[in-house]
């Protein structure tokens, strides 16, 4: 158990005892700048907020600093922290250490920015007020939540900490705690927990990993960026090189590039269903990373940009297309067609028409006289399945060879995906269960990350505090390709083919299809998955997408497979819905905005979670379907920067109590609803011809 002690009794002969870890041998870009000392640290700290003139305002009441799992050093105030880190780090080098986790560092930095100096080059930034690292002499700060990619209470519990996250409930986030609060029992237990079970999950990690300091990555996909990294150098370089786009061929990139497809048929949505199915894709991703053609060569510009040279290029000669076009007067060709695919979002220079005017449904094209969008030539099929249109003209026509990605990194995937399904349900393999799914689910993400991405700075002295350097975009994407392993254009065809295998989803379902969400359908009726699941099978048995459980039973990529079925059904547009499993039984949902975390009574037990039971209690289905219902227990938090409080310093109870920059986090509540031009569309399809929907038990 750690000894929860003062900064005062820290014993410093412990600590200098602990050696430096030596630095890697190698030219690591400098990124190896520090020598750490041999120890796992984490830093956090407990605030409370006031409401002063100004506006609201936060302060630190407590900090905590976690040494291994030995000793959790606890303080109160900044002067405290400011002599503890002058008292750790006397005597050493210039280049010598501590490495600190810090779960959110970007909460944290806010205050430490006010009370140290961190220079330009101290601070990295992933985008304005996202810290992945920031570096005081000797100290360097680094942010645990970016590496896990979830919460505390998530991480600790995924790692198998033997301390987890206490309730924040129980703690209670509202009182206000002054660092001359005395803390009892509970108070200090619920601070301590929280870097005692943080450092636990490092090292839990760390060990499952083979990592040191040096080597733990700072991001969630840095993992699998590591051996995918390895695979590819199995690759021939020159191969790859030749692949990687110019700066014309990345924009038609960025503009063609999709998510998953989520969208609820507009003619399901306001009602009550009954007698929901359900069938999700097993790993829809890692699916057709292994089982599908990919752009294998140099986009080439091809001189012809005829409408019917591009189709002959794609659907008969099987190449890659990457192109722009030009539609006049689109519509649907049937207007019960449950998920439009073209979203308004991109598309381009959208005009009325006399005979077809700009119609949406919920940011999805219904009808438009004229548009100019990018797509691939995956999403053409599906387009020209959907809409009928006046003319269409094509431009800026790029194709590619098609063909199968590295062995070496299908290899990887496959790899992952046994590792996942043998690990699971097995006792002791917990840790390596989560791992190996966790970047099973980050193969996808290595390849679409934008590989333009302006450099953020942190500049104290500045007004905005955050400031893009502004490098020209061309030197950027020179720069990233010099390091590059993937290209860009993998991950625009990875979502481009997993929309068109939820599409044959869609097309299973019909008019019966409900709602949709990447590698999900929702719908009623029945449909017979045997033929599409079948070939599923045979491209995954023969390129190694298939793995055993521990029961014996064969798993295969890129399957539907049923779910639970839902006794109630209702949604108001993606990522809003409701549902419950049986008659009477709790009601859940799925709302984008509303948290999901539990509220629990004095005795401990859960009597909400999420916004469903904020619904349920108070009328379930009716209130959902109600606008204007508005979420307060499960509202989540906004949150209020305080860059430059106009006051620095206030006397409570007798004590000055110093006001830094800080950030405020408050509770927020969420109204439900939708937008206008949906709302008109809903009541306009309510007086047309009735529709499935309209014919079973609502």
């Amino acid at each position: 158990m750690s000894q929860i002690i003062t900064p005062e009794e820290f014993p410093m002969k412990w600590f200098k005892g602990i050696k430096f870890l030596p630095r890697p041998v190698g030219n690591h870009g400098g990124h190896y700048k520090m020598a750490y000392k041999n120890i796992i640290t984490a830093f956090d700290i407990e605030c409370s907020t006031i409401d002063l003139p100004s506006g609201p305002q936060a302060f630190m009441y407590v900090w905590q600093w976690q040494f291994g799992t030995e000793y959790t050093v606890v303080g109160r105030t900044w002067d405290e922290l400011k002599a503890f880190i002058k008292k750790l780090t006397k005597g050493m080098f210039k280049e010598q250490g501590i490495w600190v986790a810090v779960h959110n560092l970007s909460y944290e930095f806010q205050f430490l920015r006010g009370v140290f100096h961190f220079s330009e080059e101290d601070v990295f930034c992933m985008k304005s007020r996202k810290i992945l690292s920031a570096r005081l002499p000797h100290i360097e700060f680094h942010c645990s939540y970016i590496h896990s990619n979830m919460s505390l209470k998530a991480y600790l519990k995924k790692m198998g900490a033997e301390h987890q996250k206490l309730s924040g409930v129980e703690f209670d986030y509202k009182k206000i705690r002054y660092p001359w609060t005395p803390l009892d029992k509970k108070e200090l237990e619920y601070a301590v927990n929280d870097v005692l079970g943080l450092v636990e999950a490092l090292k839990i990690h760390m060990d499952a990993e083979g990592d040191t300091l040096y080597t733990f990555p700072q991001t969630s996909t840095g993992y699998v960026r590591r051996r995918a990294k390895e695979a590819m150098r199995k690759v021939n370089y020159k191969w790859l090189k030749e692949q990687l786009p110019n700066y014309e061929v990345y924009k038609l990139l960025r503009e063609a590039f999709r998510g998953g497809n989520t969208h609820a048929n507009r003619w399901a949505a306001g009602k009550v269903l009954h007698n929901v199915k359900s069938a999700d894709r097993s790993s829809s991703y890692p699916d057709v990373m292994v089982n599908r053609e990919y752009p294998v060569s140099e986009f080439v510009r091809d001189p012809d940009e005829s409408f019917d040279h591009l189709t002959k290029l794609c659907f008969v000669n099987h190449r890659a297309g990457l192109f722009r076009l030009r539609i006049w007067n689109i519509r649907l060709r049937d207007k019960y067609c449950p998920i439009p695919y073209l979203s308004k979002d991109k598309c381009r220079n959208i005009r009325d028409g006399d005979d077809w005017p700009n119609v949406y449904d919920n940011g999805r094209i219904l009808s438009a006289g004229y548009l100019e969008t990018t797509m691939t030539d995956i999403d053409l099929k599906i387009v020209l399945s959907q809409y009928d249109f006046d003319s269409i003209e094509a431009f800026d026509v790029y194709t590619a060879r098609y063909g199968r990605l590295p062995d070496p990194l299908v290899k990887l995937i496959c790899q992952l995906y046994h590792d996942k399904t043998a690990l699971k349900g097995v006792d002791g393999q917990e840790i390596y269960y989560a791992l190996s799914k966790e970047m099973i689910n980050a193969v996808y993400g290595m390849t679409c990350q934008d590989p333009v991405k302006d450099r953020i700075e942190y500049v104290e002295d500045s007004e905005e505090l955050f400031i893009e350097r502004g490098e020209e975009p061309e030197k950027l994407l020179d720069d990233y390709q010099r390091r590059a392993f993937l290209t860009y254009a993998w991950g625009v065809w990875t979502t481009a083919h997993a929309r068109a295998a939820l599409q044959v989803g869609i097309d299973l379902a019909g008019e019966g299809c409900v709602y949709v969400d990447t590698d999900s359908v929702k719908y009623i009726g029945e449909i017979d998955w045997s033929e599409f699941n079948s070939r599923c099978i045979d491209d995954s048995t023969k390129n190694g997408g298939f793995a055993k459980d521990k029961n014996g039973n064969m798993h295969y990529m890129g399957v539907f497979e049923q779910e639970q079925d839902y006794y109630e059904f209702a949604t108001l547009g993606a990522k809003k819905y409701a549902y419950r499993y049986e008659p009477g039984g709790k009601m859940h949902a799925t709302i984008a905005g509303v948290s999901k975390h539990d509220i629990l009574n004095d005795a401990g037990e859960v009597i909400r979670a999420g916004g469903g039971t904020e619904l349920d209690m108070n009328g379930g289905f009716s209130a959902f379907l109600t606008e204007g219902f508005v979420f307060r227990d499960a509202g989540g938090t906004e949150l209020i920067y305080n860059d430059n409080p106009e006051c620095k310093e206030i006397e409570v109870d007798g004590h000055k109590l110093p006001i830094t920059s800080n950030v405020v986090i408050r509770d927020s509540t969420y109204t439900l609803g939708i937008t206008a031009e949906y709302r008109e569309l809903l009541f306009n399809i309510s007086e047309e011809d009735t529709c499935i929907f309209d014919n079973i038990d609502v």
